[in-house]
């Protein structure tokens, strides 16, 4: 066996017995009444994350760009199980808006567990026309309402030993 087969399988071999042994300690009770601010959540992994939170009986605050969207989103919650739910329609490429989310969720909820940050601006993946404009719309959505949104949230996660999630793409 060549050197780089031997360097694969024992590879295998410990990703192996890390799998077995991996002690899974997540208590779904410990999410019952965690307070929640998730981003991008009027569709795709960032409803399902609301949904999913809602199932375990935490308390949510949607927040995207299409208030109808989130109108439902919030329904469905409610119907799976999440004790308290509020939405901001929000768009975050304006740089004022990720402070009054934060705002309104500290007050709704009373503090915040856990901020998911989800929303993307999407990139069009085309060569480099000159769009300075574009690309400054794009970091503020992607990149800078991220930093944003973290720091007026941390105050109230350090404070509640709350957890930050970021979820990123390709695309994003």
């Amino acid at each position: 066996m060549k050197p780089i087969g031997k360097v694969l399988c024992a590879t295998g071999v410990v990703a192996g017995l890390i799998a077995f042994f991996w002690k899974d300690d997540f208590n779904p009770e410990s999410l019952s009444g965690a307070r929640v601010l998730v981003t991008g959540a009027s569709a795709g992994i960032g409803e399902q994350i609301a949904y999913h939170y809602a199932r375990f009986g935490a308390e949510i605050v949607l927040t995207a760009r299409r208030e109808a969207v989130l109108q439902k989103v919030m329904e469905k919650c409610l119907t799976l199980g999440a004790k308290k739910i509020f939405y901001i329609p929000a768009d975050m490429s304006s740089p004022s808006e990720p402070e009054r989310v934060v705002q309104f969720a500290v007050q709704n909820l009373g503090g915040l567990d856990y901020l998911v940050l989800n929303h993307i601006g999407t990139n069009r993946f085309q060569e480099w026309a000159g769009d300075v404009e574009y690309t400054r719309w794009l970091l503020q959505v992607n990149f800078l309402s991220y930093v944003a949104l973290a720091t007026a949230a941390l105050p109230t996660l350090e404070k509640n030993r709350g957890a930050l999630v970021v979820v990123s793409s390709l695309t994003g």
